[in-house]
């Protein structure tokens, strides 16, 4: 789902909306029929929305007809059969047990397809089977489609009469469709007006465009720059400056060693001008200077002593330098191997403790869901592939914090798996 929406306030509202609008007919009627359905709410996308699950439904059920002890594709049999349909479906009779759940589903379909078009869409075209596309499936969804029905209108102009195209050709036409024709994106006002006519729609409260998935605590810092910032206190390095820049004119006499009583008064009054500008320091940058006066390598002595705090400093390792030196030196335990090694099935690498994390963690309890992802990523070509399902699907449907370990390891592992 898309990450626009709070989840729980959406399916509260959808569920309450449903509710509601049953409330409204079942008070009069026992059942409702086809064409109750089609004009059951102002907002015709969620009519023709609960028509689709109905048609869908009778689809999977009249699949249950075929038998292996008699021949289906036989053309009096199929025809038959396309009729008894037909005639079928022309006695829709929905109690209210049966239809509240539909509409609730229809209306939270409907929200997310006003809001956020390219989110439904992503996922519409993502969840046909074999991930391709085929041209019956997107009249299917043309046909079922009120609200920005030039999006799927522009997929199927883009296919050019093929058959079929895959799912991620597909997608690369959705955004052709929504970045050149996206002046035609129907505005959400007059749905929202439509919507609390039945019940009071909060966008504030359905939207959390105002809240960030994550709010890192430095987005633009790294954490090895804070740390080195706070291990190297400004101050002296302010003060360390000062002296090399003082002390720095000491130099071009070093050639010449003969006037050591002359290096001595230029370091000492050196020593002053640092003390008038740096009055708390008092005399003690002096003293380290005047020691070595009475040496004959005094003039090379004094500014290599001054330096040293400055070389200290430079010379301070960041945590990436230590890292980067020590990690080379330790040899590779068998475990770090093990775990380096590409593997052959993502099932079968996942641990027992992690298979539990993450049908908890990511899948929101659904073990379920968690089989048919692992398998659905053992059938895949690439990494790239992996990593666009998990990304777009099920981080999207299950709001996973992208940041958390279980995901991080699961991306390890599909990074071993496609190596």
């Amino acid at each position: 789902m898309s990450n626009k929406f709070n989840a729980n306030a959406l399916a509260e509202y959808s569920k309450s909306y449903a509710r509601r609008i049953a409330s409204d007919f079942y008070q009069q009627h026992a059942t409702m029929n086809g064409r109750q359905i089609l004009s059951l709410t102002p907002i015709s996308q969620i009519n023709l929305f609960v028509i689709s699950s109905l048609s869908d439904k009778w689809q999977a059920d009249a699949a249950k007809f075929r038998s292996p002890y008699f021949d289906f594709t036989n053309d009096e049999v199929q025809e038959a059969l396309q009729n008894f349909m037909n005639v079928v479906s022309q006695y829709i009779s929905v109690r209210r047990e049966h239809l509240e759940p539909l509409l609730a589903d229809a209306t939270r379909r409907t929200i997310i397809m006003i809001f956020d078009p390219r989110a439904y869409f992503d996922d519409v075209l993502r969840g046909q089977p074999d991930f391709t596309v085929t041209a019956a499936a997107l009249k299917q969804i043309t046909r079922y489609t009120k609200i920005n029905q030039f999006i799927p209108a522009h997929i199927t102009q883009r296919m050019n009469g093929k058959a079929f195209i895959y799912v991620n050709q597909a997608l690369i036409y959705l955004d052709e469709a929504l970045t050149q024709r996206g002046h035609e994106i129907e505005h959400y006002d007059k749905f929202v007006a439509q919507f609390s006519e039945k019940l009071p729609m909060d966008v504030s409260a359905l939207l959390r465009s105002h809240v960030p998935d994550s709010i890192p605590a430095a987005p633009l810092r790294s954490f090895f720059d804070t740390a080195i910032e706070t291990s190297v206190p400004p101050a002296p390095l302010v003060a360390m400056d000062s002296l090399a820049e003082t002390v720095a004119p000491a130099i071009p006499p070093k050639p010449d060693p003969t006037p050591v009583p002359e290096l001595v008064d230029d370091s000492s009054s050196m020593g002053v001008k640092f003390i008038d500008d740096n009055s708390m320091s008092g005399p003690e940058p002096v003293a380290p200077i005047s020691q070595p006066s009475p040496l004959q390598t005094g003039a090379i002595t004094t500014p290599t002593d001054t330096k040293q705090p400055i070389i200290a400093i430079e010379a301070t390792p960041s945590l990436n330098d230590t890292l980067r030196e020590t990690t080379p030196a330790e040899p590779a335990t068998v475990a770090e191997t093990f775990h380096r090694a590409p593997i052959e099935s993502v099932a079968r690498s996942i641990s027992l403790n992690q298979k539990f994390r993450f049908i908890n963690q990511l899948f929101n309890g659904n073990s379920s869901a968690y089989n048919q992802a692992v398998e659905e990523i053992d059938t895949l070509n690439n990494y790239g592939q992996a990593l666009d399902l998990i990304s777009y699907r099920y981080a999207s449907q299950y709001l996973w914090d992208m940041s958390s370990d279980e995901v991080s390891e699961l991306v390890e592992i599909l990074k071993r798996r496609f190596s």
